[in-house]
């Protein structure tokens, strides 16, 4: 039970982007410089994404269709210091056919408040460290992940990786390390190719590896567009999934 309820609002965790994931962030920069929002400053994206899965179970050929909305919002303290929050809602709707038998089921999940800060310190590679709470999941408990992350800027190449762990009040931990590569086309393009390896322990171990590839599109000083697409293999089963993200910065 507690597995399927975490797959169907886990589905904003793998597709919408939030601004505390630095291995996901698609966010277009100034090539010769790193970000700067400055203190006291906001911003605001909604994302939309959907994942589309077939597989074969033993209740019979299985197909299901995912989607979630999130909005998230951010507050820079100080120019080093951001807090996050963010919320959403994920709907799946699975049909099993086993011979001439037809089944269908449809599920709407919120994905709970997430409360996260970030601190980046001075220095070459922008190290960063960052404390994300997921409150109560509809039973399914709360959770904590702790991260750090770091990057490197040589104009037009970003490289950058981050390593996180997540403790849930129910169910099992997880660790999980993430690394990206961005190019900066010109002031208003950035493309990014992106790969995250993850293991939740347990009595059935199983990696997962996520790959993404997307881009962000700066509309102007106040507005951008982000799109990225991924694909996840998860022991012998391989799923793909796609997000579109709108930033807005008063």
């Amino acid at each position: 039970m507690f597995k399927n309820s975490m797959w169907r609002v886990g589905l904003l965790a793998s597709l919408v982007s939030f601004t505390g994931a630095g291995a996901q962030n698609l966010q277009p920069i100034d090539p010769l410089q790193r970000p700067r929002t400055g203190a006291s400053s906001a911003s605001f994206s909604i994302s939309a994404g959907y994942a589309p899965d077939l597989r074969q179970t033993p209740e019979g050929l299985t197909s299901s269709l995912a989607g979630g909305l999130g909005i998230t919002a951010t507050y820079n303290v100080t120019d080093r210091l951001a807090v996050t929050a963010s919320t959403g809602l994920g709907a799946a709707r699975t049909r099993t056919l086993n011979g001439e038998t037809v089944a269908a089921a449809s599920n709407l999940s919120w994905s709970g408040l997430n409360v996260g800060a970030q601190y980046t310190f001075e220095g070459r590679y922008a190290p960063a460290l960052g404390l994300d709470v997921n409150l109560p999941l509809a039973g399914d408990g709360w959770a904590v992940t702790g991260s750090t992350s770091a990057s490197l800027l040589r104009d037009p190449v970003i490289l950058d990786g981050t390593l996180a762990a997540t403790w849930r009040s129910e169910g099992a931990p997880a660790v999980s390390v993430g690394a990206g590569v961005g190019f900066v086309v010109n002031e208003a393009v950035t493309l990014r190719a992106d790969a995250i390896q993850s293991l939740t322990f347990g009595i059935l171990t199983v990696p997962s590896t996520t790959l993404g590839l997307g881009g962000a599109y700066k509309l102007d000083e106040q507005n951008s567009l982000q799109a990225r697409t991924t694909l996840n293999i998860t022991g012998g089963r391989t799923t793909t999934g796609l997000s579109v993200t709108y930033l807005y910065r008063p």
